[in-house]
Parts: C-alpha cells; structure tokens; sequence
C-alpha cells in the first residue's frame, strides 16, 4: 500500500539541542529513498507503508541509540484508492504549483 503523511519523533530526556538527532534521522530518510520533505514540525513524507514502517523503527532506534532514554514518535498516515500517490507530486509541491500558475 502507497501512503502519505508526517513523522515526528521526539527525544525525551535529551539535550536541549535537537540537532543531532534529527541529522541522524535525516541521513536515514535519504539513504531509504524514501520521498521526504522535512520541515521546522516534522517530515512529510510519501511511499510504500512497509517502507515507511521500517523508516519509522530505525528512526526512533537511532534516538535512543544517541542516548536519548525515550523517545515519542507522532506518525500521521493516509491511503486512497481514486488516486495514485506515487504518480502525484506530494501535496506542497501542488500548492505551490496552483499558486505559481494562478498569480497574475
């Protein structure tokens, strides 16, 4: 099944700075090919829901591996049938289109 939607995981108990977690994540999201934007709240994300499960898991293990005691993870999924996700161009990508094509 072909899904989209958003990740975020948060370090509990961590360094106030963020940082090092998440370029971990970020390497991980790129060397998956997984389709991904990231952004200041979380990433979106489109591909194959086992994909993104795996994503999801090795995400949050390298949190914790980075010495994060616990570690939230805030998954958001959709799926549809009338429309095919992997033919389209992900959401943002859409609206910027729309409004590039409707400016005077």
């Amino acid at each position: 099944m072909y899904v989209n939607g958003e990740i975020q995981i948060v370090p509990i108990g961590a360094d106030v700075s963020l940082t090092r977690y998440i370029a971990k994540a970020k390497a991980i999201l790129e060397a998956s090919g997984l389709q991904h934007t990231m952004h200041d709240a979380g990433t979106n994300f489109q591909g194959d829901y086992a994909l993104v499960m795996r994503v999801t898991q090795e995400c949050m293990q390298s949190v914790m591996d980075s010495g994060a005691p616990r570690v939230l993870c805030y998954l958001k999924l959709g799926a549809r049938t009338d429309k095919d996700y992997a033919a389209e161009l992900p959401a943002a990508k859409k609206v910027e289109q729309y409004l590039r094509d409707c400016e005077p």
